[in-house]
């Protein structure tokens, strides 16, 4: 489960506040407030958490971590081990037999308490909070190896790169990281799959306000978290009219004509432009096969569902948009290891710093058991 990128800050309310972008690219926003621990580290440069920050640029031998819960970092992460969709040469669009991230390592940092019930236990601010907290672990090399160890006996790489695995903490802590990182010159890029996705749905559409379904896991269906994502990157490129419907994957079978089924008896009827998918476990070339065989004049299902598929719809898969994503940043900046060697995955798990009260964390080995 893991975090992203820095600002400098002299006057912290005055600080031109920057928005997470959901690519690598960041995009600026109306100024708003971040939080205390924000500006209480960018307020003394003397800070240790400033100084980790200034002194972690991207080098090819640093690590690539991989923020959320324990489910979604260790599949993500799998994902990228095994990934095999460009050649490593030159980077053209077909497989070489080795994974496109060959010599990596990738760090998880591990959260097994979902991100929803922080936000509804402890409020907005403290979710944000620790999304801040999470992403400073991540460019620190200090690994505690166990929860009683308060000096920190162990270490691990810094990271080049940070992917923020769960929507929750994109939404809420993005902006925070963001603003820290800017304004400290951290160049070391934090993604959002999530918001990656839905970024090159609206570049991509067609028509100037989108109507996207996006399919996720059964837990994030009803918590309204991908139509408040969905909702404020539409806001920020104006596309006032642009809406999404999001539906929880339950099952494989049939998948796409379940949910095209499910949108009209809703009383939709609106064209879809895309379908966009954040579950791992579903296979886009599955929906699309689907897709042929829907609309196919072959089948009556085409005079029901045909209507709802535009000819320029397209679906998106959010890992290989990061994955694109992270593979361009490394390239563009010379920054993969170049080892001949499977990726490697870390496992570490936030813990409460012992010798604090104030919520800080510090990171353990996953491997740790207590006697």
């Amino acid at each position: 489960m893991i975090p992203a990128d820095v600002r400098r800050a002299a006057l912290p309310l005055l600080l031109p506040l920057l928005l997470l972008a959901a690519s690598c690219d960041r995009q600026t926003e109306e100024a708003r407030p971040t939080i205390p621990l924000v500006r209480e580290i960018l307020s003394d440069r003397a800070d240790y958490r400033a100084l980790v920050l200034r002194a972690a640029a991207p080098k090819p031998a640093s690590d690539i971590a991989i923020i959320g819960s324990e489910f979604a970092c260790e599949q993500l992460a799998e994902q990228f081990c095994f990934r095999d969709e460009q050649d490593n040469v030159d980077a053209r669009r077909h497989g070489d037999g080795l994974p496109d991230f060959a010599g990596e390592t990738f760090v998880c940092i591990e959260d097994a308490r979902p991100y929803e019930s922080v936000l509804e236990e402890n409020g907005e601010e403290e979710l944000r909070r620790q999304t801040v907290l999470r992403v400073l672990a991540a460019l620190d090399t200090t690994v505690h190896i166990s929860p009683y160890d308060v000096d920190g006996l162990s270490t691990k790489g810094r990271s080049k790169m940070v992917v923020l695995a769960d929507p929750y903490l994109a939404e809420y802590g993005g902006f925070d990281v963001d603003t820290l990182l800017r304004s400290t010159d951290c160049a070391v890029p934090v993604i959002s799959p999530v918001e990656r996705m839905i970024g090159r749905a609206f570049e991509k559409s067609g028509r100037g306000d989108p109507t996207v379904a996006i399919l996720c896991a059964p837990q994030f269906a009803g918590s309204g978290i991908y139509e408040r994502i969905f909702a404020r990157m539409a806001g920020e490129r104006g596309l006032q009219g642009a809406s999404c419907v999001v539906s929880g994957v339950e099952r494989k079978d049939s998948l796409l004509r379940r949910f095209l089924r499910g949108y009209l008896e809703g009383g939709q009827a609106r064209p879809l432009d895309a379908v966009l998918i954040d579950d791992l476990s579903v296979n886009p070339d599955s929906l699309k096969f689907e897709l042929a065989e829907i609309v196919s004049v072959m089948n009556e299902s085409s005079m029901t569902y045909g209507r709802l598929i535009p000819r320029d719809f397209f679906f998106l898969n959010a890992f290989e948009e990061v994955a694109d994503c992270a593979h361009d940043f490394l390239r563009d900046h010379n920054l993969f290891t170049h080892n001949i060697a499977m990726p490697r995955i870390s496992v570490y798990r936030p813990a409460k710093r012992p010798d604090a009260d104030d919520g800080s964390i510090i990171l353990i080995p996953a491997s740790y058991v207590q006697n």
